[in-house]
């Protein structure tokens, strides 16, 4: 779900691309260790808060300024170029949708790839989210997955320095077999780019331009604020589909969210009492479909259905105001957010989208925007 890379490691194993100017400047010295380029790790240990109230200790990295994306990737010779699409995509992203923290790409044939590629795979991994005598547990803990890994993105607190994985693995492309184009592959890197974004804005407080992680949080183990599984991955798949569409890619994005309805519908048609709020604290599956992605969509199409402006709120509103609302009601400040950002009660949400999820395919159909539409939109 995260990470992270240590080392300039290029050899047939590891060939490290930096998507932004990298610079060559050595290791300064400011109140700890911090690296500025690519070659490793940002902070080699947990820097010192530059501030604290009751609930909350305050951060400001020296990588604020300009978050890098650096991505790492392994055994190249097996992706047939398909890394040069994960680069130039990410670089696309850095310009338009850029985040907040940086972004530590890894990319990888897991199923291909050398048993020493997916060692240093996870070693690099493991040294972004472990500590001292946890990476090694860490390796060892991930040897057996192999062959059966998820996409992941994101950022926890116990990381936040070090900034945001983003996990990618070579069979997110269609096979030459497949009647897909290979672009369709981006959308799975887009919707864990998203992810990042989310995360990272969990703990940024814009007025003070700083970091914050929560203290009891931090102390009981709870590494990211709750937000409920159909909106983290609703908004993930919605946000892939226009990050795929203004990058103009030999994708169908148009019939990828007609996709996303219908899995909705086959879930609702198995058990029609199903409502969007069964799938705040879980995400299983419905007739054979996760309603939490299918319904989490079109609960945002459904939204931005109700007010074009609501499209910015799904992209960034949401985000930047969230931090502010979680310090003032720990546990529910989603809900807050999600009030003050579209207007509407999540009650009223909840029983307006639960009806419309009962409709007919082709009132549901009638509220998809055009490819245009989805092109054209603005979060500026």
């Amino acid at each position: 779900m995260i990470k992270n890379f240590l080392k300039k490691y290029i050899s047939n194993l590891l060939i490290l691309f930096t998507l932004v100017s990298c610079s060559e400047d050595k290791i300064e010295n400011i109140e700890e260790v911090y690296n500025s380029t690519c070659d490793g790790l940002s902070y080699l240990s947990r820097p010192i808060p530059v501030d604290s109230d009751y609930t909350h200790d305050y951060y400001e990295y020296a990588w604020q300024a300009d978050p890098k994306i650096c991505i790492n990737v392994y055994d190249v010779s097996l992706l047939g170029g398909r890394e040069k699409k994960v680069q130039a995509s990410m670089d696309w992203v850095k310009i338009n949708l850029p985040n907040i923290i940086p972004i530590n790409v890894f990319y990888i044939d897991q199923f291909n790839a050398s048993q020493d590629a997916k060692i240093q795979f996870d070693t690099d991994f493991c040294n972004l989210i472990r500590e001292g005598n946890e990476v090694e547990d860490c390796i060892n803990e991930s040897i057996e997955s192999w062959g059966d890994r998820s996409y992941g993105g994101g950022v926890y607190n116990t990381y936040l320095h070090n900034g945001a994985d983003l996990m990618i693995y070579d069979d997110a492309f269609p096979s030459p077999e497949s009647d897909e184009t290979e672009d369709t592959g981006i959308r799975y890197l887009m919707h864990e780019y998203f992810h990042t974004f989310q995360t990272s804005h969990f703990f940024f407080f814009e007025e003070r331009n700083q970091f914050g992680i929560n203290k009891e949080n931090f102390q009981t183990g709870k590494k990211l604020p709750f937000l409920p599984v159909w909106m983290g991955e609703g908004a993930a798949d919605f946000a892939s589909l226009t990050l795929m569409a203004k990058q103009d890619l030999d994708f169908d994005h148009y019939k990828r969210a007609v996709q996303f309805l219908d899995e909705a519908r086959t879930s609702v048609s198995a058990s029609n009492s199903i409502s969007l709020k069964d799938f705040e604290s879980e995400n299983y599956r419905v007739g054979g479909e996760f309603y939490a992605y299918g319904g989490g969509f079109m609960a945002y199409v459904y939204l931005w259905h109700l007010n074009e402006n609501n499209f910015k709120k799904i992209i960034k509103d949401f985000y930047t105001i969230f931090s502010e609302k979680e310090k003032l009601n720990p546990g529910n400040g989603w809900k807050d957010a999600f009030e003050e950002s579209f207007n509407i009660s999540l009650e009223n949400f909840y029983l307006e989208f639960d009806a419309f999820m009962l409709q007919d395919r082709d009132s549901q159909l009638s509220i998809i925007k055009s490819s245009e539409a989805w092109k054209n939109a603005s979060w500026n």
